[in-house]
C-alpha cells in the first residue's frame, strides 16, 4: 500500500475506530518472500522447540515435555521476517531478521525482546562457537560473517568472505570451526560477450531467419577461451573459519550452485552440503526440458586433503522419459536444510520441492522418505503444498520437526517409523488468502514432468540465483510484439543468454522479461511444459500463481539512507549529483535517462526500443534499475578475481556501470568519467519502493532510554511515520505489562493494544523505560501494517489485549 501523507493512510486502512479516534484495525500485509534458513532448534536442554514465524514476525515457542506432542507456549514479536534462531542458553534465544537486518536477542524467562543488534544487508543464520564464546552472523547481502561478544553485544570483527551470499552456519564437533555455504555461489560459468563469440548455429526451423549475434555461457576455465576470459573465479561454495582466529582458514570449491543446507556429521566432522547444481551450460530450452537442475547432497570431509563428493538424491533417473509418473512418486527436489541424528550413522535431508523429507547415510544415499503433505506420490496440489524448509531433531525421542515454509505449519515425524504423526499450526498466519493459495506454484516440483525442479529452481525465494541461461529455441517462431507507444517487434526465438530476472517487484511491471515478450505474468505458463516438462497450469491456477507473485515486494536498498536520502558519496562518487543528472541531463539532444528508466515507476516506462536505438543486436524493453546493487560482484580485468560470472544487461556481459554508461550510446555521458562516476553511485543507490527504516529496530531499556542515539532514532521514526513511508509500532514490557503500541501520525501518540487505555507520548515512554519500568523495541514497518502489527494482530477489530 502507497499513500502521499499519514492522513490518507488512515482513511483507507483503518476498519474501525475506537475510543478518541484510536485505530484499531487495517487490512494491509506486505511480504518478501524471505529465505528461511534454520528457523527451528532446540533449546540446549532438549525441553523446548523455537520455531521463525516467518509471515508474522514472531518467535514461536514449543513445549517438547511431551516431544511427540509439541505445544505452543508463547509467540514472541521480534523482527521483520525472522528465518533463523539459535539458543545461547535455554533462556537467551537470538533471532535473525531477515528485512530488518538484525538479530532479536529474546529472553523466553521474560517472553520479549532484550536487545537488538543491527548486523547488515540481509543476515541469514548464527551460531556460537570458539573459547571465549562468540557468536558468528552471517551477513548475505554483504558477503560477510560478523562476530560479536555475546556477552556485551559488542561487535568483534567483521570477516569478508570471498562468495556470493553466505547464508547457513555450521559448527565443527570441537567447536573450533565455523562453516558457511554460499547460497548464490554459482559455478563457474560466465560470458562471452556478442562481440567475441561465436555465431549462433543455424535454427534448425528452416523458415527462421539467421539467428542474432548473442553472448555465449562456458565454463570460465575452459581452455578455449582463456584469450578472453583473463579472469579468475574461484567458485567458493563453503568457507571455514577458524573460530578462535576469527580468520578464513579456507574455501571448498565445487560443492554446488546454490548451497542451502550444511549439517557437520557429529562424529567425524564432515560436511554435508545441501544444494542444486545448475545445468545452464547446457545449450536451448528444448535440450534442458525437464533436466534444469541436479538436487544433491554434497560430503566434504575436512582434513588436510579434503575431498569432495557429490551424491545425487534422484539417482538413475531417466531425464529422457516426460512424464514421468514414477519419478514424481519419489522425486527430490530443491533440498533446503540438513540435520544429523547423534549417532551420525543417518541424517535427514528436507525436499522443499516435492514435500518430503528423506532419510540418507553417511555415504549420502536415502534410505527412506517421510511424505509431510496430502498430495503424496506423483500427486500434484500446489494449493495445499507444505513446502517443508527447516529441520530440528529431537533424538533422545526419536522425533523429527519438519517447518513448513508455504503452510506456516509444522510437522512432526518420528525417526523410528519414518511417518508423520502430527502436523500443528507453527503460529497465527496473518497471510492473507492470495499468499496461501498462490505460493505453491512457484515451489511445486512436481508441477514438473519428473518432479526435479520447479520456478524457484532457478528463481531462488522468487529472486534471482545470479546466473544466465540460454534458452532459445532454435526450432521456434518469430514473434510478434506489438509497443503502442514503440511500434511493431518481430523477436527471434533464439534469444541467446538473458541473466535471471527478479520475480519481487513485478507488480505493474507488464510486459515482462529482457524483450517484453511476455505480455504479463500468465503469459510465463507455457514454460511449466516447454521447460520443466509438465503440463500447462488451468487458467484459474496461472491466475492464482500470478497474484501471488503481484504480492511480493523488493527489500529496502541498504546503500540509501535511513531517512530514504543519498549519502553524500557512495562508490566513487556523488550520487545526489547523479540523481540529478538522471533526471534531468541530456546525454543526446532531448533524451534523459529518466526519459525511459522513469525513477517514479521503479526505474522503467515499460516500453520496448529497437535494437538500433540500443545499439545491440536485439529489441529489448527498457529494464527497472530497482536491483542493481545486488549484481555488482563481477570483475573481468585482466588478472581479477571474480566473485560471479554475470554481471548487467540482459547477458551480463558488462561488470560495472561504468562499462555500461561508456558505451556510445550514452552520448556525452559516454565521454565524461565524472558524470559516469555520479550516475553509478545514484544507480546503486535507486529506490526499490520500499523505505530503509522498514524493519529497523531499536530497543530501548534503562541503559539507553536518555541516549542521544536513542532520542535520535526516534525522532527518524516518527518523522518517517509521518512522512507516510512507514508506519512504528512498539512491542515489549511496557510499565510492567507486556504490550503493543501503534504510533499514530496524526495525533503524534502512541496508541495501546486494550480498549480505554490511555494513548502514551513518547517522553512517558522514555520516562518508564529510564526508571526500569518498561523495555521495548520500536520498528519501522510496511506502510498500512502498523495497527495489525502494533495493536490488533488479526485484524478483526479487537485489540490484542482485549481478545
Amino acid at each position: 500500500m502507497h499513500r502521499s501523507n499519514a492522513a490518507s493512510l488512515l482513511l483507507s486502512a483503518l476498519l474501525v475506530l475506537s475510543g478518541a479516534g484510536r485505530a484499531v484495525a487495517q487490512t494491509a500485509y506486505e511480504h518478501f518472500e524471505s529465505p528461511q534458513v534454520h528457523p527451528a532448534r532446540l533449546t540446549p536442554d532438549g525441553t523446548k522447540l523455537l520455531v521463525a514465524n516467518t509471515a508474522d514476525s514472531r518467535l514461536s515457542v514449543f513445549s517438547l515435555s511431551s516431544p511427540q506432542t509439541p505445544s505452543l507456549l508463547a509467540e514472541i514479536p521480534v523482527g521483520l521476517e525472522p528465518v533463523s534462531v539459535n539458543a545461547r542458553t535455554n533462556d537467551e534465544v537470538w533471532v535473525v531478521n531477515h528485512v530488518s537486518d538484525s538479530i532479536s536477542i529474546v529472553s523466553l524467562s521474560q517472553g520479549l525482546v532484550v536487545d537488538t543488534l543491527q548486523v547488515g544487508d540481509e543476515p541469514a543464520d548464527v551460531v556460537f562457537a570458539g573459547s571465549p564464546q562468540r557468536a558468528f552472523v552471517t551477513v548475505a547481502r554483504r558477503n560477510e560473517v560478523r562476530v560479536y561478544d555475546p556477552t556485551t553485544r559488542a561487535l568483534v570483527k567483521t570477516i569478508p568472505l570471498q562468495g556470493e551470499h553466505p547464508r547457513a552456519l555450521a559448527v565443527s564437533p570441537s567447536g573450533g570451526s565455523v562453516y558457511a555455504a554460499f547460497a548464490l555461489s554459482g559455478n563457474r560459468t560466465t560470458i562471452i560477450p556478442a562481440n567475441l563469440a561465436p555465431a549462433q548455429p543455424a535454427p534448425t526451423n528452416s523458415s527462421l531467419p539467421p539467428a542474432p549475434d548473442s553472448g555465449l555461457i562456458v565454463d570460465a576455465k575452459d581452455p578455449n577461451w582463456s584469450t578472453v576470459v583473463r579472469y579468475t573465479m574461484p567458485d567458493n561454495d563453503v568457507v571455514e573459519i577458524n573460530a578462535g582466529t576469527q580468520t578464513v582458514t579456507r574455501y571448498f570449491s565445487r560443492v554446488g550452485t546454490v548451497n542451502l543446507g550444511l549439517a557437520v556429521q557429529p562424529t567425524t566432522g564432515t560436511l554435508y552440503v545441501a544444494n542444486t547444481d545448475a545445468r545452464n551450460l547446457v545449450r536451448f530450452e528444448p535440450t534442458l526440458r525437464g533436466h534444469i537442475v541436479d538436487n544433491r547432497v554434497t560430503r566434504i570431509t575436512t582434513g588436510s586433503t579434503p575431498s569432495i563428493t557429490p551424491v545425487d538424491l534422484n539417482p538413475g533417473l531417466d531425464y529422457s522419459v516426460l512424464p514421468n509418473a514414477t519419478a514424481k512418486s519419489t522425486a527430490l527436489a530443491q533440498p533446503t536444510d540438513i540435520v544429523f541424528e547423534a549417532s551420525g550413522s543417518n541424517a535427514w535431508v528436507a525436499s522443499f520441492g516435492t514435500d518430503r523429507v528423506a532419510r540418507i547415510d553417511a555415504n549420502g544415499n536415502v534410505v527412506a522418505r517421510v511424505e509431510v503433505g496430502p498430495s503424496i506420490g506423483s500427486t500434484v496440489n500446489p494449493r495445499t503444498k507444505r513446502g517443508p524448509r527447516g529441520l530440528a531433531l529431537h533424538d533422545a525421542s526419536g522425533t523429527l520437526y519438519v517447518v513448513n515454509r508455504i503452510s506456516n505449519t509444522l510437522s512432526v515425524v518420528s525417526t523410528s517409523t519414518a511417518a508423520v504423526v502430527r502436523e500443528v499450526a507453527v503460529g497465527f498466519d496473518p497471510s492473507p488468502t492470495v499468499i496461501r493459495q498462490g505460493r505453491g506454484f512457484l515451489y511445486d516440483a512436481k508441477l514438473s514432468g519428473n518432479g526435479t525442479a520447479s520456478c524457484a529452481s532457478c528463481h531462488i525465494d522468487a529472486d534471482l540465483d545470479q546466473l544466465a541461461w540460454d534458452l532459445g529455441n532454435p526450432g521456434g517462431n518469430m514473434q510478434a510484439v506489438v509497443d503502442p507507444n514503440t511500434g511493431s517487434f518481430s523477436l527471434h526465438p533464439m534469444k541467446g543468454p538473458m541473466t535471471t530476472q527478479t520475480l519481487k517487484g513485478v507488480k505493474g511491471q507488464n510486459p515482462l522479461h529482457w524483450r517484453g515478450d511476455k505480455a504479463s505474468f500468465n503469459d510465463f505458463n507455457g514454460a511449466f511444459a516447454a521447460l520443466m516438462g509438465g503440463s500447462q497450469l488451468a487458467s484459474a491456477d496461472m491466475q492464482a500463481y500470478t497474484d501471488f507473485i503481484n504480492t511480493v515486494r523488493l527489500s529496502p536498498n541498504p546503500n540509501r539512507n535511513r531517512d530514504d536520502t543519498l549519502p553524500a558519496s557512495f562508490s566513487g562518487g556523488d550520487p545526489r549529483a547523479g540523481e540529478n543528472t538522471f533526471l534531468t541531463e541530456q546525454f543526446r539532444s532531448g533524451v534523459t535517462c529518466n526519459g525511459c528508466h522513469t525513477a517514479t515507476a521503479g526505474g522503467t516506462n515499460r516500453t520496448l526500443i529497437p535494437a538500433s536505438v540500443l545499439q545491440e543486436p536485439q529489441d529489448m524493453k527498457t529494464a527497472h534499475l530497482r536491483n542493481l546493487y545486488q549484481k555488482n560482484n563481477f570483475r573481468k580485468t585482466v588478472g581479477a578475481t571474480s566473485l560471479g560470472g554475470f554481471g548487467f544487461t540482459h547477458d551480463g556481459a558488462l561488470a560495472t556501470l561504468d562499462e555500461f554508461l561508456a558505451q556510445p550510446v550514452f552520448g556525452t555521458f559516454s565521454t565524461d568519467p565524472t558524470r559516469r562516476a555520479n550516475l553509478t553511485a545514484y544507480l546503486l543507490c535507486f529506490p526499490t519502493g520500499m523505505a530503509p527504516a522498514v524493519g529497523y529496530s531499536r530497543t530501548v531499556s534503562s541503559a539507553n532510554a536518555s541516549s542521544t542515539a536513542v532520542s535520535s532514532d526516534v525522532t527518524l521514526l516518527e518523522a518517517q511515520a509521518r512522512a507516510g513511508k512507514i508506519d512504528l509500532v512498539l512491542k515489549g514490557k511496557v510499565n510492567g505489562v507486556v504490550r503493543g503500541l501503534y504510533y499514530n501520525p496524526l495525533t503524534r501518540v502512541y496508541d495501546v493494544d486494550a480498549a480505554g487505555a490511555s494513548s502514551m507520548t513518547w517522553s512517558q515512554l522514555q520516562s518508564s523505560a529510564a526508571s526500569g519500568s518498561s523495555l521495548f523495541t520500536l520498528m519501522g514497518v510496511p506502510p498500512g501494517t502498523g495497527v495489525r502489527m502494533g495493536i490488533d494482530r488479526d485484524a478483526d477489530g479487537v485489540l490484542d489485549a482485549n481478545e
